[in-house]
């Protein structure tokens, strides 16, 4: 971390590498596609090596680079009003060795309905489900992520999975 701050490029390169699918999946998770996502990914990428170095020692490189995704990801979002959803089986996961071929089919089926959900919701129901849910936040670190207080933070996430709630009880959305 002390290297790239200090304008390493092989260790920024390190950086990116660890957290790049990372990256992505929460820039996904806000603008449900494919292609917008890989490039806000890149855009998150060049606006961290570009900033680096002034990167505040008391936050970690981790939640500063979420703020970097989320905050692209939600001003992209309002840009571009793009409604476009790519299904989560067309994004690269890992494959478990160990899932047999109905289980896979499951899963993939499984995240299309959830993509499908998440684009039905605001983008500010969307950018904290998926930094919660994607990202793996807490609501403090989604608060510190978003700059915003933590009541948003739940009240966000509560409204988000009341909506949630509702398309599945209304067998969902149109794909």
């Amino acid at each position: 971390m002390s290297k790239a701050r200090a304008g390493d490029k092989e260790a920024f390169g390190q950086l990116v590498t660890a957290f790049q699918t990372r990256v992505f999946r929460v820039a996904y998770g806000i603008v449900g596609h494919k292609e917008d996502a890989e490039d806000i990914a890149q855009d998150t990428f060049v606006k961290a090596y570009r900033s680096i170095s002034d990167l505040n020692a008391d936050v970690t490189f981790y939640n500063w680079l979420m703020r970097i995704v989320a905050n692209t990801s939600m001003n992209y979002k309002k840009s571009m009003h793009r409604q476009q959803f790519v299904p989560m089986d067309e994004v690269a996961e890992p494959v478990d060795q160990g899932e047999t071929p109905e289980e896979a089919m499951e899963r993939v089926e499984g995240n299309a309905r959830v993509t499908a959900l998440l684009a039905a919701l605001p983008s500010e129901h969307r950018a904290v489900l998926a930094l919660r849910e994607l990202g793996g936040f807490s609501y403090d670190e989604i608060s510190d992520i978003l700059n915003i207080p933590l009541g948003t933070v739940k009240s966000r996430m509560n409204h988000g999975r009341d909506k949630l709630r509702g398309l599945v009880m209304k067998g969902g959305v149109k794909q």
